[in-house]
């Protein structure tokens, strides 16, 4: 099966953060990983001040992203875990689970968020990813291999 999720793009964080923290640490994997600029970060918090919680978009589930092409270097997908809970004032609070996309150009990220969906289909996923204690589990859930 394809790889939808690289082992570099994967992070377990456990600290109590706020939503802005959350994406900021998320942020900072997709920067380290060459995928976008710093500014892309603030991007993505400034998207969620102006608009609202709308990127969490079900339960325990956030796809952190801001608008394609600006201080984006590469399309990417990365998640980031956090064991502690996140609050954004959503009714699909609290989040543990944050994916983080960006696209250099619209609609370039539609085939991976068709892979995420296909990689989340069933219950079990959700609760098997938030309580995965390596990367190398996360890897392996995430890209239906054995861990």
């Amino acid at each position: 099966m394809k790889e939808i999720i690289r082992r570099q793009g994967l992070l377990i964080d456990n600290q109590k953060r706020t939503w802005e923290e959350a994406i900021g640490v998320c942020g900072r994997l997709m920067v380290s990983l060459g995928s976008v600029t710093r500014e892309y970060t603030d991007a993505m918090v400034k998207a969620v001040h102006d608009m609202g919680p709308y990127i969490v978009i079900a339960p325990h589930i956030v796809l952190a992203h801001a608008a394609a092409g600006a201080y984006v270097i590469n399309n990417d997908l990365v998640l980031t875990v956090f064991k502690e809970p996140v609050f954004f004032g959503s009714d699909n609070d609290p989040v543990h689970l944050m994916f983080g996309i960006c696209a250099k150009e619209p609609g370039s990220h539609v085939e991976l968020l068709q892979q995420l969906a296909e990689a989340l289909e069933g219950e079990k996923i959700h609760s098997a990813l938030i309580n995965a204690a390596t990367i190398d589990e996360l890897y392996g859930l995430i890209n239906r291999m054995e861990a």
